[in-house]
């Protein structure tokens, strides 16, 4: 664990938003998704919730697979995904308020390792 002396942070609010960024970004990289990805994403859930689509059936021919397997993989994908997304954002919301109701930097860090760790 860093050492963290009274001066790192001009003021306990500076440190508080600090720590509040770097949960931020934590939960960010813990989604593993970037703006073009989630909208491949959409893309095919969409398609497999309406029964198949054009990307579906391009994806299932390259993997030779059937369009229905691959539909059911989708959707269970996106089900897991959603979760894991929901899990991940009711940890930062926790985290950010314990970080908010920290009385000094070195709790607000503790916070965001154990934070981090859990991710």
């Amino acid at each position: 664990m860093a050492n963290l002396k009274a001066s790192t942070y001009a003021s306990r609010e500076l440190a508080e938003k600090y720590h509040l960024s770097l949960i931020d970004l934590a939960a960010a990289e813990a989604r593993h998704t970037d703006v073009s990805q989630e909208l491949i994403y959409q893309q095919k859930v969409a398609e497999a919730t309406a029964g198949g689509g054009e990307l579906l059936i391009a994806e299932a021919k390259a993997l030779n697979m059937s369009i229905d397997r691959l539909i059911e993989s989708v959707i269970r994908q996106h089900t897991e995904r959603k979760r894991r997304i929901s899990d991940i954002e009711l940890a930062r919301i926790t985290a950010k308020a314990a970080v908010r109701n920290a009385a000094t930097a070195a709790a607000m860090h503790r916070i965001y390792r154990e934070y981090q760790e859990a991710l």
